[in-house]
């Protein structure tokens, strides 16, 4: 029988995979790595809300409006949830690519990666 995936272990898989690429980034194509970086942060942080939301109020969980879950997170959990929206709004400004705009930098991602680190703790992961 397989070990249950819960979105917490999923939050902290992708922080792994993203970590790694942070302390190797040959391990995928040069110029993806950051972007590729991003995408994982920002979906631990994705995970971390919805282990939250399974715990707590699951019908919150079931939207799929990831606006709504994190206006109703910040107001039960004021700066937890001040704090995952600002970065998760950081992360989707970066992970996507335009031509006019330079990939983040390993200090951006390694600081939202702690940061991402944090939340996942503060969320119950």
């Amino acid at each position: 029988m397989a070990a249950e995936v819960t979105p917490a272990v999923d939050a902290g898989a992708r922080l792994a995979v993203a970590d790694r690429l942070l302390r190797d980034p040959e391990v995928v194509e040069h110029a993806v790595w950051p972007r590729a970086c991003t995408w994982l942060i920002r979906i631990a942080v994705e995970h971390a809300v919805d282990g939250y939301w399974a715990r707590t109020e699951p019908a919150v969980g079931r939207s799929r409006n990831r606006t709504a879950q994190f206006v109703v997170l910040r107001h039960r959990e004021p700066d937890t949830g001040q704090r995952a929206w600002e970065l998760w709004s950081r992360l989707s400004r970066a992970a996507h690519h335009h031509a006019y705009e330079l990939a983040p930098t390993a200090d951006e991602l390694r600081s939202w990666h702690r940061e991402a680190e944090r939340l996942v703790a503060a969320l119950g992961g």
